[in-house]
């Protein structure tokens, strides 16, 4: 199942605007206005500086989605947030919910936040602007709300003009890639330049920098030409991630302002992160690896944001402004930008800490503070306070912290795979983190880690029994282990064994880790159980080392209403804690029970999908057996699905209504229904027993293919036969079925329920290529693209079954009439361009049309803007094959000046001598009576080959031709032409 389920993508773009209305919330004080969308994420679009006349960020003057985030829609600019699991998530460009309020101290908030569907956990941000002073603060609150350890990402991502004069303010030493390779910063040396200046950075490709290094709190942006920047600043331990991104200088990255803007210009990403670095399943080999979200835990950070201009580069940052800090022989000059009203006592220390000399001043917000100190006033000076906080140090601040691992890890332990399975599960890679922790009990099975790492998995794909044994095992190594414990309890708990979920969730408490959780899972339990006085307690105790559990609070609160003592004092705690709680709203109508208060509670929840938030708390109360509370939650939801149908059916089981209910959900449309809880595995076991649908064990396959349990999955498809008249059903079966003649078959059924659905004929396009059907693929595609030829993915595919079908001549028309909108990274049809033009180059060759060949060649050196992708630097480019093509042509028509003028090209290529393009070198070489240099070329090819075959083919290609007068060969260049899209395999050479 892919990594965004229960999320689903968006694949519709198009080039034609139109006039869109969308919500804006607007925040203003003297010195800032800011423009907040809730309908695309809560992003932060745009904060314009009134002192300044300057915008803070990049405005972008449009909305144009493009395929770059998760689900696919994003559109550059502003200030975009990111919890869970990757960078530009599954709410970047969709309703959040949100509320506006003024504060008591006159500041003014906009409370943006969700229910994060992939980890079932909720945050918020609370975009604040104080009355009185030239910054506004952004409050993150996120809890996991859930008793499974969940990924754990967050990145802020803000987009800022990107023009020549632009430079970076990032303190530190190194860069750290996505990898966790770390390089120098700012200064780069194999390049001689400084990646601090963006306009330096005019090498490769896109950049993509984590900055560390530097006890400093803060990172931004200034622009030199008017004398402008912008800040971030937050306590170093609630934000250590620092990073920059910049597509690349070249057309290659300039292709997308065009895509996402359109007279706003290139803008730069500036970031700040929870980790070091966003970091890729490699990175795990570095230091820099990646960490989970402890169950029922809380995370509250602050970030704050500020402009300030008219001072220079700044050298020092700090909550009472930005200041310019210059030392020489004269003294110390200082340019200081406040962002807050204060009057103090700049102070001037030596490194022994003695007071050296004292300043009274009096700052006000945006107005510039300068001031020379004479050197025999303040000789000496290594530290400047202001009103009592350090605001500069000449202290080296540089850390020791490794960025490089040690080089005698052994990766092939239990240890090491363990580690790398660890952090797969916290990337939400379950089936690649199953392999490694396997791996890791098979070198060690007594390994307690991978043994509770396991029973995690386990538990996550519903195989309890599993669960229990491998966490069972753990104990009997190391009794008191926590997470062993926690994980035994759990898997106690399903089976049904209470009294052994008591005795792990109580030892798990007598170590820190995991006691706030524990605590919360026993207070769950005894709640269940009816003793509400120990529930209460067991809560409270879970808020001694986690004060913001929101889960914990709940509990207190529904102790007390259960018995009619509902403490309004409770909601009011969460409500300051995580004030877009539904939980709050809710129970304040079910305890009322007035249209008012019902339709408060309605009217709050904006967000995309916003039916998961009807269901989420809906089953949380089921959970608690406080089924009353969930069908009123489900009574008032608008429009239900199926699933939604399903648990009302569940929840009213031995009554009349259950059938009601039942007759609504098997009616229903279970379209773009996702079930991905596991409480509602029992719902569709039910419901499959008792209802006449194929619904319910649809869902259930859906929920069993989320968890990769796929035979699962299978099993339950396969016993549906062809009952169910949905076409996503038969495309979900094709994709799992291994015998082809039953894909085709279901693939073919998808189509006939959904004969206008583009995918399903792709997906049998598709399957008639990989089974070399080609004929077959092209009379399915080609009739499609004919009735929808703007749309670019059939265009891209139909110009593929063309190509298969040795038509480039018609391949090149129809790409050539194909507008691609790319995703980040996209080279598709770049690919395919290359290959049509070099394919109809050799054919000419072949043909004996040598000028008609050097067209065709000439064409393939071009980047039309019409295939997606953008020029990059041409020392980044491999183009040996088609400077080996103009040299054949060249031959060809006799002009052997021009054709060595092509070989020399070739032959001084340094790009990857592993390439098969690098046996063209080879024979380039041959031609220029350089044999000796052309074959340790060739040896050199040969000895980086994994392959068998592949090195056999090569050496039979090589010395086959390196002798011929005019090595044309056609049947191997052709396959070698080929490799460029995919359309031949190397590995079958």
């Amino acid at each position: 199942m892919g990594k965004i389920y229960p999320y689903f993508r968006y694949d519709g773009y198009t080039t034609c605007g139109e006039k869109q209305l969308w919500k804006i919330v607007e925040l203003e004080n003297e010195y800032l206005r800011i423009r907040i969308f809730p309908q695309i994420g809560g992003k932060i679009w745009s904060v314009f500086d009134k002192k300044s006349n300057q915008e803070m960020f990049y405005d972008n003057d449009v909305v144009k989605f493009r395929d770059i985030s998760l689900r696919g829609p994003w559109t550059s600019g502003g200030i975009e947030f990111n919890y869970g699991v990757v960078g530009h998530g599954p709410t970047c460009s969709f309703p959040v919910d949100y509320r506006t309020c003024t504060n008591p101290d006159s500041s003014v908030s906009c409370i943006i936040g969700v229910l994060d569907l992939l980890t079932r956990s909720r945050w918020s941000v609370e975009i604040n602007l104080p009355a009185d002073k030239s910054w506004f603060t952004t409050k993150s609150f996120w809890h996991n709300s859930n008793a499974s350890f969940q990924p754990y990402y967050n990145w802020v991502n803000t987009g800022v003009a990107a023009k020549d004069d632009l430079r970076f303010t990032y303190p530190g030493t190194h860069i750290i890639r996505h990898d966790g390779v770390a390089l120098p910063w700012p200064l780069d040396k194999e390049y001689n330049k400084d990646l601090s200046v963006w306009r330096e950075n005019n090498f490769i490709g896109s950049k993509s920098y984590h900055i560390v290094g530097s006890l400093q709190s803060y990172f931004g942006a200034y622009w030199s030409d008017d004398d402008f920047g912008m800040l971030q600043y937050a306590e170093r331990d609630q934000k250590i991630g620092k990073k920059m991104f910049s597509w690349a200088l070249s057309d290659q990255g300039d292709i997308w302002k065009d895509l996402l803007t359109d007279y706003s210009g290139q803008y730069v990403e500036l970031q700040s992160g929870r980790l070091f670095n966003q970091n890729m399943a490699i990175s795990s080999l570095t230091p820099f690896k990646q960490i989970q979200f402890t169950p029922y835990a809380t995370d509250t950070w602050t970030e704050y944001w500020f402009p300030y201009h008219g001072i220079g580069k700044v050298s020092s940052v700090s909550l009472y402004g930005a200041g310019n800090i210059e030392v020489d022989n004269n003294g110390i000059s200082l340019k200081f930008y406040p962002i807050q009203d204060i009057s103090s006592t700049l102070c001037f220390y030596d490194s022994d800490g003695k007071l050296l000399y004292e300043s009274p001043v009096k700052f006000t917000v945006s107005q510039i503070y300068s001031n020379h100190f004479a050197e025999q006033d303040i000789n000496g000076t290594q530290r400047i306070t202001l009103n009592g906080h350090e605001i500069w140090s000449n202290a080296d601040d540089s850390l020791d912290r490794p960025v490089e691992t040690v080089p005698d890890f052994d990766w092939n332990t239990a240890y090491g795979n363990y580690l790398r399975g660890r952090d797969l599960i916290g990337m939400r890679l379950y089936s690649e983190a199953d392999g490694y922790i396997r791996k890791s009990l098979e070198l060690d099975g007594n390994f307690v880690p991978a043994l509770t790492e396991m029973a995690a998995l386990y538990f996550r794909k519903m195989d309890y029994d599993s669960a229990y044994a491998c966490a069972r095992k753990a104990l009997s190594i190391d009794t008191y282990d926590a997470k062993a414990n926690f994980e035994y309890a759990r898997a106690a708990w399903k089976l049904g064994s209470l009294k052994d979920a008591y005795d792990g969730y109580e030892i798990a408490t007598l170590t820190s880790p995991l006691r706030s959780a524990a605590y919360t899972e026993l207070a769950k339990l005894r709640f269940l159980s009816k003793d509400f006085i120990k529930a209460r307690k067991y809560a409270v105790k879970s808020l001694v080392n986690n004060a913001a559990n929101v889960e914990a609070l709940q509990l207190i609160y529904l102790c007390d209403a259960v018995n009619q003592k509902a403490d309004a004092s409770v909601l009011k705690q969460l409500k300051e804690i995580d004030p877009l709680n539904p939980f709050i709203l809710f129970e304040q109508y079910y305890q009322n029970q007035t249209d008012v208060l019902k339709e408060d509670f309605i009217k709050s929840i904006h967000s995309d999908m916003a039916q998961q938030t009807y269901l989420e708390l809906a089953v949380y109360y089921h959970g608690l057996s406080l089924d009353d509370r969930a069908k009123a939650v489900l009574s008032i939801l608008p429009s239900p699905d199926g699933e939604a149908l399903y648990w009302c059916a569940y929840l009213c089981r031995g009554s009349a209504q259950a059938f009601y209910y039942l007759d609504l959900a098997e009616q229903a449309d279970p379209s773009f229904v996702f079930p991905f809880r596991e409480e509602s595995k029992d719902v569709f076991e039910w419901a499959s027993t008792i209802g006449k649908s194929w619904k319910a064990n649809y869902y259930l396959a859906l929920l069993q293919f989320s968890r990769n349990n796929t035979e699962k999955v299978v099993a339950l498809l396969n016993k549906l036969k062809n009952r169910p008249n949905f076409a996503p059903f038969y495309s979900l079966r094709g994709r799992l079925s291994t015998v082809n003649a039953d894909k085709e078959a279901d693939i073919k059924l998808a189509i006939q329920y959904a004969p206008k659905e583009w995918r399903y004929k792709h997906q049998l396009t598709r399957l008639y290529f990989a089974e070399k059907r080609y004929k077959e693929a092209l009379k399915v595609i080609e009739p499609f693209y004919y009735k929808h030829k703007t749309h670019f993915p059939t265009g891209s595919l139909y110009t593929k079954a063309l190509m298969y079908c040795k038509d480039f001549a018609k391949a090149e028309k129809v790409l050539s009439n194909t507008y691609i909108l790319p995703f980040e990274g996209e080279r598709g049809g770049r690919l395919l361009y290359q290959e049509i033009k070099l394919r109809l180059a050799l054919q000419a060759l072949n043909d004996g049309k040598a000028d008609a060949a050097l067209k065709k060649i000439e064409e393939s050196f071009l980047w039309p803007r019409n295939i997606g992708a953008g020029k990059p630097y041409e020392n980044t480019l491999d183009e040996r094959l088609e400077y080996w093509l103009s040299a054949l042509a060249y031959l060809q028509k006799g002009d052997k000046t021009a054709a060595n003028r092509a070989l020399e090209t070739v032959a001084e290529s340094f790009q990857s001598k592993s390439s098969v393009y690098t046996l063209l070198q080879a024979l380039a070489l041959n031609k220029l009576d350089k044999a000796a240099q052309a074959d340790s070329l060739f040896e050199e090819w040969s000895s980086l080959q994994k392959v068998a075959n592949i090195k056999d083919w090569g050496s039979r290609f090589y010395n086959d031709n390196k002798n011929k007068k005019y090595p044309l060969d056609y049947n191997n260049l052709s396959r070698i032409i080929g490799l460029i899209s995919g359309i031949e395999d190397l590995r079958l050479f």
